[in-house]
């Protein structure tokens, strides 16, 4: 896990990662680790993931801040 020394270091740093870590094929990989047997991750769910992770870096900085601090 990347550690960062600033807020201003972890607002250009997690979403870089973020966006790096959160791939379709990471996806589907945990969706394959956790289905019943005999049974496939959607493709259409796989493909829609990535459209939803698309430009998401900024604000997930954002609403952990707002979680995070007062």
């Amino acid at each position: 896990m990347a550690r960062y020394a600033s807020w201003s270091e972890l607002e250009v740093g997690v979403p870089r990662h973020y966006t790096e870590g959160a791939t379709p094929e990471a996806f589907r990989s945990g969706l394959a680790g956790v289905a019943p047997p005999g049974k496939r991750p959607k493709e259409g769910r796989v493909s829609h993931y990535a459209s939803g992770v698309e430009g998401k870096g900024p604000l997930v900085v954002s609403r952990w801040g707002e979680a995070m601090f007062e």
